[in-house]
């Protein structure tokens, strides 16, 4: 996972004439509208979301500075790039709409340092520390402005007053990222909206928009806005590190290994084979990783284990003035610019920079790639990891790495994720795999091969239909279609559709919005995926027989797909997962280990940062010190090793990121400390003392049944519900049941409990709890609900944001109860606002295609401790017939928000934080007479 940065989807709409101000560069791409800020940086954003509905485009079409948008219920958008930044929107056929949302998304290149301005507010700081509660801002008002840390500017104007906007800080749900957004409603009396995005502050951020730019970074390509422990103050401090340097990585004892990196004797005492390769093994109910001479071998690999271009080189191109020293591109520091002619004078590195300061021009990369291997064997560590490149230092010191080819190009709206069907595609990929692949099928070094990284597999059944009939993919959709339907009426019926013919689906976006539609595409899918993998296997065992393929570099929320975990793992020999975590979800590991059929895992990316305690940003698992961030390693890397079927681990990133970010991003790279040395070539000394006691006892949990190390920290624990509980509804008789907030008509059964442990958002759950009773009719689904809550009836949020504030959400499914992982299409999370006034947009049904009435009422405790819910959700709009006996997966959670705040916390009756996406850890409920 590397730090996500959100680049979300926006627009603007301008409702009066403005003077000309100063344009950012905007243009129309196939995500919308892309605006570049020259020293900022780029910003795709993207089109209106239209409400209700939260309806997306189905189907794009750019010509230039204009683009045709077309969405459900074939509603059209016109947009029109003009002069001075300005978009123009005309909407038609759009009397359903009643306003549209629009959002930008922004990450630590901007918030560090930065100011915002919303409305006729002051400009304001980003916080350093992720805040007690998420929302920086809830308001209506006009008017948002962005300066980053050195003066640059972004801004949006002219909607009006009244519009809602939001700027969250998403470290709540561990992104190191920001988002705003705006909610306008639609004026259908408007011929035109506009939209202007501009470099001129509005409000009170223009008098404190600096007239200077400010230098930012330091001469050794340090911050200057803080002080941490380790910073270079001048060149002597480089000097005496080289002086000491000999005397501290002497002083690390790691244990005896093999010339692989394994385990000396392990071959013999476990009565295994050598092959000469790299393989995978199952003994003793353990997979194992086995080295060419026949020893074990826990992969411990460093990802990016390069430099100069490497995650710690930066673009420096239209912004130089932030910097207080850049050297000429010849001279001394020559060897820290970029080595490509095209970046060559756009990218540099103050790493190599200070390379050069410590030991001299005359020093090579390949020298300093040396010194570094020899510095992380002393730690422990024996692998090269992803994104490393080649370097002969890699050969002469005799250390395994991991390998990559790809399959390329990608299917537009599928993050890296090429098109299996297309012959040109497959025939160019293997015409580059028969050159690269036989020149590697021999070499002993090499464990395995990557074939991408962090792909979209989950946005196949949502892509693929909206594509123009061009693509392989699409043809083959309409082909699978056309051969599952025999008539084009059955198949509009099924899709809720009205088309003339099967030819017309080529170009058309199809919306997937009915259960033959979802079942389609899932069969689809698999289609696509089996096809998929079959090739990368077929194709790469034509040119090397010898080496494992180790997949895709998956990322959590993909993996938690059963299809595409039984299908790689019918494919790969090892399953690759970018596995960023606090603590180690065994469940959920476990689930993706069945799904494959058994194969062993490789956890291929992860890392932890302690910005306070670093030159760059903290990230998304961020811990207080950097010893503190070893121990997390500790927990990460002996847990994998406990599991039985994990054979190695990935540490993203040999070196920090640039502290104005990662080169080829250019001005919005990510910028985290990630690496087990700073940019000043300084190691990270407590950190790495916790690394190196992992890797001492490492085999003794691996093969010896060694409890591994669990750090008390309560982030750590790992997992949802450890058991599924069960409740019962009772029936009733139909009508007998009045929604006032009484209990009156209520079976007479014990409550069922939610208690404060149950916290799975928010530091403490102290004063938050509530107790439940659940009953049924033929019509409905009844809830009533005793929340006890310190501040309660605090929701002022609306349709499906009203998660956002007090309240009750309800996670139910009919189909499919004991599969695991992603929600299937029946499933449904209710949202039940918790507050009096109770109008239109007080509850909603995510997904839903027409929201249903339900009756719903809050009654405040007379103590003011809290509320009653009463609530009757009809069965229909759960698309579910209930009869006496019947089982569905059911689960419950208790939202709170301060007073005049969003929310901060939540409790679950039986599963976790991510109930919204998987429905693993859902409860059962059973409907009883």
């Amino acid at each position: 996972m590397k730090i996500k940065v959100l680049m979300a989807i926006f627009a603007v709409a301008l409702f009066l004439v403005m003077d000309a101000v100063s344009a950012a560069d905007v243009s129309l791409n196939d995500n919308g509208i892309a605006v570049t800020v020259k020293g900022m940086g780029g910003f795709n954003l993207g089109y209106p979301v239209l409400q209700p509905g939260d309806l997306k485009p189905l189907q794009k079409k750019v010509s230039g500075k204009q683009a045709d948008v077309t969405y459900a219920k074939d509603i059209k958008v016109h947009l029109e790039v003009v002069d001075g930044g300005k978009v123009n929107m005309k909407f038609s056929n759009a009397s359903a709409v009643k306003n549209f949302r629009l959002d930008i998304g922004f990450g630590a290149q901007l918030a560090d340092g930065g100011t915002w301005t919303i409305g006729k507010g002051q400009p304001q700081t980003f916080p350093v520390e992720k805040p007690a509660k998420p929302h920086l801002y809830q308001g209506n008002s006009g008017g948002f402005t962005l300066i980053d840390a050195a003066g640059h500017i972004l801004s949006v104007t002219g909607f009006p007053d009244y519009a809602y906007q939001e700027l969250t800080d998403l470290r709540e749900w561990g992104n190191k990222a920001y988002a705003w957004k705006v909610t306008v409603p639609y004026n259908p009396g408007w011929e035109v909206h506009s939209i202007v995005v501009s470099e001129k502050p509005h409000g009170a951020a223009a008098t404190a928009a600096p007239t200077t730019v400010k230098v930012q970074v330091d001469r050794f390509g340090q911050t200057t806005r803080k002080d941490f422990p380790g910073k270079v103050k001048d060149e002597a401090d480089l000097k005496a590190d080289v002086a000491n340097e000999a005397a501290y990585w002497a002083s690390y004892k790691p244990i005896p290994v093999d010339k692989w990196g394994g385990l000396p004797g392990s071959k013999e005492k476990l009565g295994l084979n050598s092959t000469g390769f790299f393989r995978v093994e199952k003994k003793n109910d353990r997979w194992l990783l086995i080295n060419p001479d026949g020893n074990v071998t826990f992969h411990l690999g460093i990802c990016v284990f390069s430099y100069n271009p490497g995650d710690e080189a930066t673009y420096i191109k239209d912004r130089r003035d932030i910097y207080e020293w850049l050297p000429p591109l010849d001279g001394e520091f020559a060897d820290a610019w970029h080595p490509d002619k095209w970046w060559h004078d756009q990218v540099f590195s103050f790493y190599s920079a200070n390379v050069i300061r410590k030991y001299g021009k005359e020093t090579t990369k390949d020298q300093q790639i040396a010194r570094l291997i020899d510095r992380v064997r002393a730690v422990g560590f024996n692998a090269i990891g992803a994104f490393s490149g080649s370097s002969r230092a890699f050969v002469d010191k005799h250390i395994p790495r991991m390998s990559g080819v790809g399959f390329n190009p990608e299917l537009p709206g599928i993050r890296g994720v090429a098109d299996p069907f297309d012959e040109e595609t497959r025939k160019k990929t293997e015409e580059i795999w028969a050159e690269k692949l036989p020149k590697q099928a021999d070499d002993p070094l090499i464990i395995g091969f990557f074939f991408a990284n962090e792909q979209g597999f989950e946005d196949i059944p949502r892509a693929v239909p909206q594509l123009p009939g061009k693509h392989a993919a699409k043809k083959k959709l309409v082909e699978m279609l056309q051969k599952k339907y025999p008539t084009i009426a059955e198949f509009n019926t099924a899709w809720n559709l009205q088309v003339a013919d099967f030819a017309a689906l080529a170009d058309k976006g199809l919306p997937v919005s009915t259960k033959a539609a979802y079942a389609d595409m899932q069969e689809y899918t698999e289609l696509f995926l089996d096809t998929y993998f079959k090739f990368l296997t077929e194709t790469f065992r034509k040119y090397d027989k010898n080496h494992l393929m180790v997949s895709n570099r998956w990322q959590p929320g993909t993996a938690n797909n059963e299809a595409l975990c039984r299908i790689a793992g019918k494919y790969m020999d090892v399953i690759s997962i970018n596995y960023y975590t606090w603590g180690v979800d065994k469940n959920f590991i476990e689930r993706l280990y069945k799904w494959t059929g058994g194969k062993p895992q490789m956890w291929s990316e992860f890392y932890y940062t302690s910005g306070i305690e670093s030159n760059v940003a903290a990230g998304g698992l961020d811990m207080k010190s950097q010893q503190a961030r070893g121990e997390a390693y500790r927990q990460y890397v002996e847990q994998a090793a406990a599991l039985g079927f994990v054979v190695g681990v990935e540490w993203f990133t040999l070196i920090d990121q640039a502290v104005t970010g990662r080169w080829f991003s250019k001005l919005n790279g990510e910028r985290a400390n990630s690496g087990l040395f700073n940019t000043c070539d300084r190691p990270y000394d407590t950190c790495l003392r916790e690394m190196a006691k992992s890797h001492e006892v490492l085999y003794d949990v691996l093969l010896n049944g060694k409890k591994p190390f669990t750090l008390e920290d309560p982030r750590f624990a790992g997992g949802a519900g450890k058991t599924r509980k069960q409740v019962q509804a009772g029936s009733v008789p139909a009508g007998s049941i009045k929604i006032d907030g009484m209990a009156d008509g209520w079976p007479g059964r014990p409550p069922e409990r939610v208690t404060n442990d149950r916290l799975v958002e928010g530091k403490d759950g102290k004063g938050l709890e509530g107790s439940f009773k659940v009953a049924w009719d033929t019509d409905n689904l009844y809830l009533l609900i005793n929340v006890t809550d310190p501040t309660p009836l605090n929701n002022t949020a609306q349709g499906d944001k009203l998660w956002n504030g007090d309240g009750v959400e309800l996670f139910i499914g009919s189909e499919k109860l004991d599969q695991p992982g992603t929600l299937l299409f029946s499933d449904r999370q209710v949202l039940l606002a918790g507050r009096t006034d109770i109008k239109p947009g007080s509850t909603h049904i995510v997904n839903a295609a027409k929201q249903p009435e339900i009756r719903l009422i809050n009654v405040p405790s007379v103590d003011g401790s809290g509320y009653t819910m009463e609530a009757a959700i009809p069965w229909a709009a759960l698309d579910v017939k209930p009869v006496e006996g019947m089982d569905l997966i059911f689960d419950m959670a208790i939202d709170d928000a301060p007073q005049g705040g969003s929310r901060t916390r939540q409790i679950m009756w039986n599963g976790g934080e991510k109930n919204s996406s998987d429905r693993s850890y859902w409860g059962r409920l059973k409907l009883v007479r």
